[in-house]
């Protein structure tokens, strides 16, 4: 049996978990949804890289979840947008201080939607490029290839001191501009249960873990953080809807 667990905010990593998931016959499970034991033989793990780091619900997925055969075969897919070293050498340390090992890994570079910091780059040829790496890791997932990911260093631990989740209250940058709709899109797809709708406008409850999935899911663009996401194109993978990864995200 296989199992893909999968945190996504944007589309980007669940796209690539449901083309692993379907290639290898896994099952595909939230990590925002609560999950104590997986008995399986193939195990893996999709995710976004934060500040060459893991998300913070990743990393309390993962050291929450027992791993019942420590033969299995487990792998991870980082998916990211600039430049990244080491981040699957962080969640190997994490499996190995369960007695496990991190059997294959390997990153896809996707989308960047980054906003406060980048630009999106949801061009033709950087979708393109994203689909045949894909294509080929899944492949290898399915053989069951093997690898050994580069470790992590002491810049892992710099540039994920940088993370704003770091801070206290990173929500208490968020804007809200009079053209929102009162949708209830943010509210909905944040998976962290942050936001609650008060006077018809989104408030946030100081447990944001900076996924900004509420950032890009505004249809009016009425969220902003900071000054840093202003006038910037917001972003959703094309091969997954709104609903789809605000179902994929739903801890309501």
């Amino acid at each position: 049996m296989a199992t893909v667990y999968c945190f996504s905010s944007t589309g980007n990593s669940l796209y690539a978990a449901k083309t692993i998931s379907e290639k290898i016959g896994a099952d595909l499970y939230s990590m925002t949804q609560s999950v104590s034991d997986c008995n399986d033989d193939t195990i893996g793990f999709v995710f976004p890289v934060y500040f060459w780091g893991l998300p913070k619900i990743v990393e309390r997925f993962i050291a929450d979840l027992n791993i019942t055969d420590d033969k299995a075969y487990i792998f991870a897919i980082a998916t990211y947008g600039g430049v990244i070293h080491g981040v699957l050498g962080v969640l190997a340390k994490m499996l190995a201080r369960k007695q496990l090992v991190l059997s294959y890994g390997n990153t896809l570079k996707s989308v960047e939607n980054y906003i406060p910091r980048y630009e999106v780059n949801d061009n033709e040829s950087m979708l393109n490029q994203t689909d045949e790496k894909l294509k080929v890791i899944a492949n290898e997932i399915y053989e069951k290839r093997r690898n050994r990911p580069a470790g992590s260093t002491l810049l892992n631990k710099i540039v994920s001191s940088q993370n704003p989740t770091n801070q206290m209250d990173c929500d208490r940058f968020f804007t809200v501009s009079d053209s929102c709709n009162n949708c209830g899109n943010c509210r909905n797809i944040c998976p962290v249960d942050n936001i609650h709708i008060d006077d018809e406008r989104p408030v946030f409850k100081h447990s944001c873990e900076h996924c900004l999935a509420c950032v890009h899911a505004c249809p009016k663009a009425a969220i902003e953080w900071k000054d840093k996401t202003m006038s910037k194109k917001r972003y959703r993978n094309p091969y997954v809807s709104l609903n789809e990864l605000i179902a994929f995200n739903n801890t309501k």
